[in-house]
Protein backbone atom coordinates (compact mmCIF):
# COMPACT_ATOMS: atom_id res chain seq x y z
CA UNK A 1 0.00 0.00 0.00
CA UNK A 2 1.63 3.21 -0.92
CA UNK A 3 1.11 5.79 1.75
CA UNK A 4 0.24 9.24 1.62
CA UNK A 5 2.39 12.60 0.75
CA UNK A 6 1.89 14.08 4.80
CA UNK A 7 2.80 10.33 6.32
CA UNK A 8 6.04 10.58 4.46
CA UNK A 9 7.13 13.81 5.29
CA UNK A 10 6.35 12.78 9.22
CA UNK A 11 8.46 10.06 8.01
CA UNK A 12 11.07 12.34 7.12
CA UNK A 13 10.54 14.50 9.61
CA UNK A 14 10.93 11.84 12.58
CA UNK A 15 14.24 10.80 11.72
CA UNK A 16 15.63 14.26 10.15
CA UNK A 17 19.07 15.56 11.58
CA UNK A 18 18.69 18.80 10.10
CA UNK A 19 17.69 21.34 13.17
CA UNK A 20 20.65 23.76 13.53
CA UNK A 21 20.43 23.36 17.54
CA UNK A 22 18.99 20.71 20.04
CA UNK A 23 17.51 23.87 22.58
CA UNK A 24 16.87 22.24 26.29
CA UNK A 25 13.94 23.98 28.26
CA UNK A 26 15.17 25.20 31.54
CA UNK A 27 11.82 23.36 33.38
CA UNK A 28 12.96 19.72 33.54
CA UNK A 29 10.36 17.10 34.95
CA UNK A 30 11.55 13.93 35.88
CA UNK A 31 10.51 10.44 34.39
CA UNK A 32 7.89 9.74 37.08
CA UNK A 33 6.43 13.53 36.57
CA UNK A 34 6.17 13.09 32.54
CA UNK A 35 4.37 9.54 33.09
CA UNK A 36 1.52 11.14 35.28
CA UNK A 37 1.59 14.09 32.92
CA UNK A 38 0.95 12.02 30.23
CA UNK A 39 -1.72 9.58 31.34
CA UNK A 40 -4.17 10.01 29.11
CA UNK A 41 -1.80 8.74 26.29
CA UNK A 42 -1.12 5.75 28.49
CA UNK A 43 -4.55 4.33 29.09
CA UNK A 44 -4.12 1.33 27.68
CA UNK A 45 -0.67 0.61 29.67
CA UNK A 46 -0.02 -1.38 32.57
CA UNK A 47 2.82 0.06 33.71
CA UNK A 48 5.29 -0.92 36.14
CA UNK A 49 8.20 1.17 37.88
CA UNK A 50 11.43 -0.49 38.48
CA UNK A 51 14.52 0.44 40.06
CA UNK A 52 17.71 0.36 38.10
CA UNK A 53 21.52 1.63 38.87
CA UNK A 54 23.04 4.73 37.43
CA UNK A 55 25.68 3.25 36.77
CA UNK A 56 26.44 -0.54 37.00
CA UNK A 57 30.68 -0.22 37.53
CA UNK A 58 29.46 2.70 40.41
CA UNK A 59 26.68 1.20 42.64
CA UNK A 60 27.45 3.47 44.82
CA UNK A 61 25.58 6.62 42.21
CA UNK A 62 22.06 5.16 43.58
CA UNK A 63 19.65 3.68 41.13
CA UNK A 64 16.71 5.63 39.00
CA UNK A 65 13.08 4.84 38.39
CA UNK A 66 12.80 3.06 34.55
CA UNK A 67 9.22 2.39 33.74
CA UNK A 68 8.16 -0.63 31.45
CA UNK A 69 4.94 -1.83 30.38
CA UNK A 70 2.72 -4.06 29.08
CA UNK A 71 -0.89 -3.87 26.98
CA UNK A 72 -2.35 -7.49 28.84
CA UNK A 73 -2.34 -8.54 32.18
CA UNK A 74 1.15 -10.36 32.73
CA UNK A 75 0.57 -14.19 32.56
CA UNK A 76 3.53 -16.10 34.32
CA UNK A 77 1.83 -18.98 31.92
CA UNK A 78 3.06 -17.94 29.03
CA UNK A 79 6.50 -16.83 27.76
CA UNK A 80 7.64 -13.38 27.91
CA UNK A 81 9.63 -10.58 24.96
CA UNK A 82 10.78 -7.61 25.92
CA UNK A 83 10.86 -5.34 23.31
CA UNK A 84 13.62 -2.75 22.42
CA UNK A 85 12.93 0.21 20.58
CA UNK A 86 14.81 2.09 17.79
CA UNK A 87 16.21 5.34 17.77
CA UNK A 88 18.05 6.17 19.85
CA UNK A 89 15.24 7.76 21.27
CA UNK A 90 12.70 6.28 20.35
CA UNK A 91 9.36 5.17 22.44
CA UNK A 92 6.81 2.53 21.55
CA UNK A 93 3.70 4.15 23.62
CA UNK A 94 2.07 4.50 20.51
CA UNK A 95 2.52 0.77 19.15
CA UNK A 96 0.13 -1.73 18.91
CA UNK A 97 2.56 -4.76 18.65
CA UNK A 98 0.52 -8.15 20.19
CA UNK A 99 0.95 -11.54 20.02
CA UNK A 100 -1.36 -14.00 21.35
CA UNK A 101 1.41 -16.79 22.89
CA UNK A 102 3.53 -14.00 24.38
CA UNK A 103 3.78 -11.14 27.38
CA UNK A 104 5.52 -8.51 25.75
CA UNK A 105 7.19 -5.92 28.07
CA UNK A 106 7.83 -2.99 26.65
CA UNK A 107 10.04 0.07 28.46
CA UNK A 108 11.15 3.61 28.04
CA UNK A 109 14.93 3.21 27.59
CA UNK A 110 17.23 5.21 30.28
CA UNK A 111 16.73 8.84 30.14
CA UNK A 112 13.63 8.95 27.68
CA UNK A 113 9.55 9.86 28.35
CA UNK A 114 8.68 7.72 31.57
CA UNK A 115 12.25 6.82 32.26
CA UNK A 116 13.83 10.56 32.50
CA UNK A 117 15.74 10.56 35.69
CA UNK A 118 14.67 12.68 38.55
CA UNK A 119 17.56 15.27 38.18
CA UNK A 120 18.70 17.16 35.34
CA UNK A 121 21.73 17.36 35.85
CA UNK A 122 21.82 13.16 35.59
CA UNK A 123 19.84 13.59 32.32
CA UNK A 124 22.75 15.63 30.97
CA UNK A 125 25.09 13.96 32.01
CA UNK A 126 26.77 11.49 29.46
CA UNK A 127 27.93 8.65 31.78
CA UNK A 128 24.21 8.08 32.55
CA UNK A 129 23.82 6.72 28.66
CA UNK A 130 25.27 3.68 26.88
CA UNK A 131 23.98 0.39 25.19
CA UNK A 132 25.49 -1.31 27.70
CA UNK A 133 23.51 0.21 30.08
CA UNK A 134 20.27 -0.58 28.89
CA UNK A 135 21.17 -4.66 27.75
CA UNK A 136 21.75 -4.33 31.78
CA UNK A 137 18.63 -2.48 32.54
CA UNK A 138 16.55 -5.40 31.02
CA UNK A 139 18.00 -7.73 32.34
CA UNK A 140 16.84 -6.03 35.42
CA UNK A 141 13.75 -5.89 33.76
CA UNK A 142 14.06 -9.72 33.74
CA UNK A 143 14.39 -9.82 37.42
CA UNK A 144 11.51 -7.50 38.23
CA UNK A 145 9.29 -9.29 36.41
CA UNK A 146 10.84 -12.94 38.05
CA UNK A 147 11.03 -14.88 33.93
CA UNK A 148 13.51 -17.47 33.91
CA UNK A 149 14.36 -16.77 30.37
CA UNK A 150 13.29 -14.52 28.08
CA UNK A 151 13.48 -13.35 24.40
CA UNK A 152 14.54 -9.86 23.30
CA UNK A 153 13.45 -8.07 19.98
CA UNK A 154 15.08 -4.99 18.96
CA UNK A 155 14.50 -3.05 16.13
CA UNK A 156 16.81 -0.10 13.97
CA UNK A 157 19.58 0.98 16.59
CA UNK A 158 17.56 -1.19 19.15
CA UNK A 159 19.12 -3.96 17.55
CA UNK A 160 22.37 -2.69 19.40
CA UNK A 161 20.72 -3.52 23.17
CA UNK A 162 19.31 -6.58 21.88
CA UNK A 163 22.31 -7.89 20.87
CA UNK A 164 24.18 -6.76 23.51
CA UNK A 165 21.47 -8.93 26.07
CA UNK A 166 22.85 -12.05 24.05
CA UNK A 167 26.05 -11.30 24.88
CA UNK A 168 25.95 -10.99 28.48
CA UNK A 169 23.44 -12.66 29.63
CA UNK A 170 23.32 -15.99 27.46
CA UNK A 171 22.12 -18.18 30.51
CA UNK A 172 18.71 -16.10 30.53
CA UNK A 173 18.05 -15.42 26.52
CA UNK A 174 15.76 -18.06 24.93
CA UNK A 175 16.39 -16.09 21.62
CA UNK A 176 17.03 -12.61 19.99
CA UNK A 177 15.44 -11.15 16.87
CA UNK A 178 17.23 -7.94 15.19
CA UNK A 179 15.38 -6.44 12.71
CA UNK A 180 17.02 -3.24 10.80
CA UNK A 181 19.98 -4.33 11.97
CA UNK A 182 23.01 -2.01 13.34
CA UNK A 183 26.64 -3.46 12.41
CA UNK A 184 29.15 -0.72 13.92
CA UNK A 185 28.38 3.25 14.34
CA UNK A 186 30.95 5.97 11.73
CA UNK A 187 30.88 5.54 8.28
CA UNK A 188 28.68 2.56 7.36
CA UNK A 189 26.10 3.62 9.53
CA UNK A 190 25.31 7.31 8.90
CA UNK A 191 27.23 7.28 5.47
CA UNK A 192 26.70 3.73 3.98
CA UNK A 193 27.61 3.34 0.41
CA UNK A 194 24.86 1.12 -0.74
CA UNK A 195 22.23 3.92 0.20
CA UNK A 196 24.29 5.78 -2.11
CA UNK A 197 24.49 3.46 -4.95
CA UNK A 198 20.58 2.43 -4.73
CA UNK A 199 19.71 6.01 -5.15
CA UNK A 200 21.94 6.72 -7.80
CA UNK A 201 20.69 3.76 -9.51
CA UNK A 202 17.18 4.93 -9.44
CA UNK A 203 18.00 8.12 -10.78
CA UNK A 204 19.79 6.30 -13.52
CA UNK A 205 16.81 4.43 -14.50
CA UNK A 206 14.51 7.52 -14.34
CA UNK A 207 13.77 9.29 -18.12
CA UNK A 208 16.25 11.98 -19.14
CA UNK A 209 13.59 14.48 -19.28
CA UNK A 210 13.08 13.88 -15.11
CA UNK A 211 16.63 13.37 -14.32
CA UNK A 212 17.11 16.71 -15.55
CA UNK A 213 13.86 18.66 -13.77
CA UNK A 214 15.32 17.08 -10.35
CA UNK A 215 18.75 18.51 -11.20
CA UNK A 216 17.19 21.99 -11.77
CA UNK A 217 15.01 21.77 -8.65
CA UNK A 218 18.23 20.71 -6.92
CA UNK A 219 20.07 24.07 -8.34
CA UNK A 220 17.31 26.11 -7.38
CA UNK A 221 18.05 28.66 -5.23
CA UNK A 222 14.62 28.24 -2.47
CA UNK A 223 15.35 24.55 -2.71
CA UNK A 224 18.21 22.83 -0.25
CA UNK A 225 20.70 20.99 -3.04
CA UNK A 226 20.34 18.07 -0.39
CA UNK A 227 16.82 17.12 -1.08
CA UNK A 228 17.02 14.05 -3.54
CA UNK A 229 19.29 12.10 -1.48
CA UNK A 230 17.22 13.76 1.81
CA UNK A 231 13.60 12.57 0.08
CA UNK A 232 15.54 8.85 -1.08
CA UNK A 233 16.75 7.60 2.62
CA UNK A 234 12.92 8.69 3.80
CA UNK A 235 11.20 6.58 1.26
CA UNK A 236 13.62 3.89 1.92
CA UNK A 237 12.17 3.12 4.83
CA UNK A 238 9.19 1.90 3.45
CA UNK A 239 8.85 -1.47 1.50
CA UNK A 240 8.45 -0.95 -1.96
CA UNK A 241 10.47 2.12 -1.47
CA UNK A 242 11.35 3.22 -5.04
CA UNK A 243 7.63 2.89 -6.22
CA UNK A 244 6.96 4.86 -3.56
CA UNK A 245 9.67 7.34 -4.08
CA UNK A 246 8.65 7.31 -8.22
CA UNK A 247 5.16 8.33 -6.88
CA UNK A 248 6.33 10.94 -4.80
CA UNK A 249 7.95 12.42 -7.77
CA UNK A 250 5.56 12.43 -10.36
CA UNK A 251 3.48 14.42 -8.01
CA UNK A 252 5.54 17.18 -7.53
CA UNK A 253 7.95 17.70 -9.98
CA UNK A 254 5.53 19.13 -12.81
CA UNK A 255 4.41 21.88 -10.40
CA UNK A 256 6.94 24.66 -9.73
CA UNK A 257 4.61 25.87 -6.46
CA UNK A 258 3.95 22.14 -5.36
CA UNK A 259 8.15 20.85 -6.16
CA UNK A 260 9.22 24.25 -4.53
CA UNK A 261 6.51 24.21 -1.40
CA UNK A 262 7.18 20.92 -0.94
CA UNK A 263 10.92 20.74 -1.38
CA UNK A 264 11.86 23.88 0.80
CA UNK A 265 10.34 21.34 3.85
CA UNK A 266 13.90 19.86 3.43
CA UNK A 267 15.73 22.91 4.97
CA UNK A 268 17.25 23.17 8.20
CA UNK A 269 14.79 24.48 10.93
CA UNK A 270 15.92 26.80 13.65
CA UNK A 271 16.52 24.32 16.49
CA UNK A 272 14.93 21.39 17.55
CA UNK A 273 13.31 21.32 20.72
CA UNK A 274 13.86 18.93 23.62
CA UNK A 275 10.40 16.91 24.58
CA UNK A 276 9.51 15.79 27.46
CA UNK A 277 7.04 12.71 26.39
CA UNK A 278 7.76 11.09 22.72
CA UNK A 279 10.59 10.78 20.58
CA UNK A 280 14.15 11.58 22.90
CA UNK A 281 16.77 14.13 21.37
CA UNK A 282 18.72 13.92 24.18
CA UNK A 283 18.56 10.33 24.36
CA UNK A 284 19.78 10.04 20.34
CA UNK A 285 22.72 12.89 21.20
CA UNK A 286 24.08 11.14 23.95
CA UNK A 287 23.86 7.68 22.39
CA UNK A 288 24.65 8.59 19.12
CA UNK A 289 27.57 11.63 19.42
CA UNK A 290 29.04 8.57 22.05
CA UNK A 291 28.30 5.09 20.22
CA UNK A 292 27.59 5.93 16.55
CA UNK A 293 29.96 8.27 15.11
CA UNK A 294 27.06 11.42 15.00
CA UNK A 295 30.52 13.31 16.38
CA UNK A 296 32.74 12.78 13.49
CA UNK A 297 33.17 15.57 10.99
CA UNK A 298 32.88 14.83 7.30
CA UNK A 299 30.55 11.92 7.99
CA UNK A 300 27.00 12.71 6.16
CA UNK A 301 23.63 11.65 5.65
CA UNK A 302 22.79 13.36 2.36
CA UNK A 303 24.60 13.48 -0.89
CA UNK A 304 24.77 16.49 -3.83
CA UNK A 305 24.70 16.19 -7.09
CA UNK A 306 27.98 16.65 -9.21
CA UNK A 307 28.06 15.87 -13.08
CA UNK A 308 24.80 13.93 -12.83
CA UNK A 309 26.67 11.93 -9.79
CA UNK A 310 25.21 11.96 -5.99
CA UNK A 311 28.38 12.62 -3.77
CA UNK A 312 28.24 13.16 0.04
CA UNK A 313 27.97 16.68 0.82
CA UNK A 314 30.47 16.51 3.37
CA UNK A 315 28.49 18.17 6.21
CA UNK A 316 28.00 16.35 9.49
CA UNK A 317 24.88 17.98 10.58
CA UNK A 318 24.53 16.07 13.64
CA UNK A 319 27.45 17.76 15.34
CA UNK A 320 25.53 21.25 15.33
CA UNK A 321 22.31 19.49 15.88
CA UNK A 322 23.22 17.09 18.61
CA UNK A 323 26.76 16.83 19.92
CA UNK A 324 27.92 20.52 20.63
CA UNK A 325 24.02 21.39 22.57
CA UNK A 326 25.31 18.37 24.74
CA UNK A 327 28.55 19.36 25.27
CA UNK A 328 30.74 17.09 22.98
CA UNK A 329 33.55 19.14 21.07
CA UNK A 330 34.79 18.85 17.80
CA UNK A 331 36.79 15.65 16.74
CA UNK A 332 36.60 14.67 20.46
CA UNK A 333 37.12 10.46 20.27
CA UNK A 334 34.52 8.25 21.52
CA UNK A 335 34.07 4.31 21.25
CA UNK A 336 31.96 3.21 18.48
CA UNK A 337 30.00 0.31 18.96
CA UNK A 338 31.24 -2.49 17.11
CA UNK A 339 28.87 -6.11 17.45
CA UNK A 340 31.98 -8.02 16.14
CA UNK A 341 33.69 -6.92 20.03
CA UNK A 342 30.68 -8.34 21.40
CA UNK A 343 30.37 -12.07 20.02
CA UNK A 344 26.82 -13.67 21.03
CA UNK A 345 26.38 -17.34 21.35
CA UNK A 346 22.32 -16.50 21.80
CA UNK A 347 20.08 -17.75 19.14
CA UNK A 348 19.71 -14.98 16.80
CA UNK A 349 17.56 -14.41 13.75
CA UNK A 350 18.38 -11.56 11.41
CA UNK A 351 15.51 -9.72 9.53
CA UNK A 352 16.39 -7.12 7.17
CA UNK A 353 14.96 -4.81 4.05
CA UNK A 354 17.16 -5.10 1.04
CA UNK A 355 16.81 -1.89 0.29
CA UNK A 356 16.72 -0.10 3.80
CA UNK A 357 17.74 3.19 3.62
CA UNK A 358 18.77 3.62 7.60
CA UNK A 359 20.69 0.49 8.46
CA UNK A 360 22.31 -1.10 5.48
CA UNK A 361 21.82 -4.59 4.59
CA UNK A 362 25.44 -5.66 4.20
CA UNK A 363 25.80 -4.56 7.82
CA UNK A 364 23.25 -7.61 8.50
CA UNK A 365 25.07 -9.99 6.48
CA UNK A 366 28.34 -8.78 8.43
CA UNK A 367 26.27 -8.88 11.64
CA UNK A 368 25.55 -12.51 10.94
CA UNK A 369 28.95 -13.38 9.61
CA UNK A 370 31.47 -11.97 12.44
CA UNK A 371 28.88 -11.67 16.02
CA UNK A 372 27.01 -14.44 15.64
CA UNK A 373 28.61 -17.90 17.19
CA UNK A 374 25.76 -19.86 18.13
CA UNK A 375 22.51 -20.73 16.15
CA UNK A 376 21.73 -18.01 13.75
CA UNK A 377 20.13 -17.44 10.89
CA UNK A 378 20.21 -14.38 7.87
CA UNK A 379 16.31 -13.28 6.28
CA UNK A 380 16.49 -10.79 3.65
CA UNK A 381 13.70 -9.13 2.46
CA UNK A 382 13.76 -8.22 -1.17
CA UNK A 383 12.29 -4.84 -1.76
CA UNK A 384 11.53 -4.75 2.03
CA UNK A 385 12.66 -1.17 3.62
CA UNK A 386 13.60 -0.43 7.49
CA UNK A 387 11.12 -3.08 9.42
CA UNK A 388 9.31 -5.18 6.56
CA UNK A 389 8.17 -7.55 9.59
CA UNK A 390 7.64 -5.13 12.16
CA UNK A 391 6.33 -1.95 10.95
CA UNK A 392 3.32 -3.39 9.38
CA UNK A 393 2.42 -5.03 13.10
CA UNK A 394 2.32 -1.51 14.59
CA UNK A 395 1.43 0.47 11.96
CA UNK A 396 -1.94 0.18 11.51
CA UNK A 397 -2.03 0.12 7.49
CA UNK A 398 -1.94 -4.11 6.89
CA UNK A 399 -4.61 -6.14 8.05
CA UNK A 400 -5.26 -9.99 7.12
CA UNK A 401 -3.45 -12.37 6.12
CA UNK A 402 -0.35 -10.35 5.88
CA UNK A 403 -0.54 -9.34 8.90
CA UNK A 404 -1.25 -13.01 11.04
CA UNK A 405 1.70 -14.57 8.82
CA UNK A 406 3.87 -11.92 10.27
CA UNK A 407 3.16 -12.41 13.74
CA UNK A 408 3.32 -16.58 12.92
CA UNK A 409 7.09 -15.61 11.74
CA UNK A 410 7.76 -13.52 14.36
CA UNK A 411 6.51 -16.17 17.48
CA UNK A 412 8.54 -18.95 15.53
CA UNK A 413 11.78 -16.55 15.71
CA UNK A 414 11.34 -15.39 19.11
CA UNK A 415 11.43 -19.51 20.29
CA UNK A 416 14.34 -19.34 18.43
CA UNK A 417 13.36 -22.18 15.67
CA UNK A 418 14.29 -22.30 12.06
CA UNK A 419 12.54 -20.93 9.41
CA UNK A 420 11.93 -23.41 6.89
CA UNK A 421 11.74 -22.75 3.14
CA UNK A 422 8.08 -23.30 3.60
CA UNK A 423 7.93 -20.52 6.03
CA UNK A 424 9.66 -17.83 3.62
CA UNK A 425 7.49 -18.95 0.56
CA UNK A 426 4.19 -18.55 2.73
CA UNK A 427 5.24 -14.85 4.15
CA UNK A 428 6.12 -14.08 0.67
CA UNK A 429 2.65 -14.69 -0.39
CA UNK A 430 1.16 -13.30 2.03
CA UNK A 431 3.06 -9.60 1.52
CA UNK A 432 3.81 -9.17 -1.88
CA UNK A 433 7.89 -9.30 -1.16
CA UNK A 434 9.92 -12.44 -1.54
CA UNK A 435 11.58 -13.24 1.55
CA UNK A 436 14.97 -15.39 1.38
CA UNK A 437 17.41 -16.75 3.78
CA UNK A 438 20.61 -15.79 2.95
CA UNK A 439 22.69 -17.84 5.04
CA UNK A 440 21.88 -20.25 8.10
CA UNK A 441 21.08 -21.49 10.01
CA UNK A 442 24.17 -22.70 11.55
CA UNK A 443 25.26 -24.04 15.17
Amino acid sequence: MRLNLLLLMGIYFAFSPTAEALSIPKDYLGGVEVCAKNLDSRQNELGRWIKVPVDYSSLHRGTTDLYTWTKKPYDAQKKTVVFVSGGPGDTAHSSSLDLDEWNIIFFDQRGNSCSRPAAKELYLDRSFYSSEKTARDIEEIRKAYAVDAISVYGVSYGTVPAHLYGHFFPQTTRAVALEGVVYEGGSRLIQPARRTKILQHFFDSLPEKTQNRILELSAHPEVAPTWFSSAGMMMLYLDDSLGSYLHFLNNILWNDDVAIGTLKSFEKSNSEEDVEYGFGHVMMGMIGCQELGMNLPGLSFYSVFQNRRLVSDGKNHFIDSYCRSLGFTDKEVTKLFKATEYPTQARTTYIQGTLDGATSADNAVDHFKNAARGFAQLVLVRNGGHMPLHGPLTSGYEQGVSVETRKEILNRVLLGETLSEEDLQKISNATSLRWVRRSGPRK
